[in-house]
């Protein structure tokens, strides 16, 4: 991808390793769905964030687009469940964000599996805010076509 190359790379690194089966997506903050190693025993090597915040304003944090969670970013990533742009793009998370314009980087978009991306939202999650799912939902497997 010529949008967000270190990020797509980091990514697919990760599927390529095995990082993302068996992972699972353990949060409905009702703006996004975020996935993680929260319940994956993972090297610490494998843990690593992408190597800066990379950001296109070409690909803005759109509903159903997919970015790296944290600062710095990744390994989690999310889906974008609602236009996020504001929450997640430019200058958005903190001071020094906004002093360097830095963002979460929004590396691809989901195209296909809706139902199930509804699904998971009316999943229950537990109290206190942070919308930590009830039930995790387990990547069983992720692959690059």
């Amino acid at each position: 991808d010529n949008l967000m190359p270190v990020s797509v790379l980091y990514f697919l690194r990760q599927v390529r390793s095995g990082l993302w089966t068996g992972a699972s997506f353990h949060r409905n903050a009702g703006h996004v769905l975020q996935a993680g190693l929260a319940h994956k025993a993972v090297p610490a090597e494998l843990r690593a964030s992408v190597p800066f915040q990379e950001y296109s304003p070409s690909l803005p944090h759109e509903k159903f687009t997919v970015g790296f969670a944290g600062r710095p970013g990744g390994p989690d990533w999310y889906i974008s469940t609602v236009d996020n742009t504001r929450n997640h793009g430019p200058g958005s998370q903190s001071p020094d964000a906004a002093l360097f314009g830095e963002a979460d980087p929004c590396f691809g978009k989901v195209v296909a599996g809706f139902d199930v991306l509804a699904a998971m939202r009316a999943m229950a999650v537990q109290p206190g805010g942070f919308g930590m799912l009830m039930e995790p939902v387990r990547i069983l497997s992720a692959r690059v076509l």
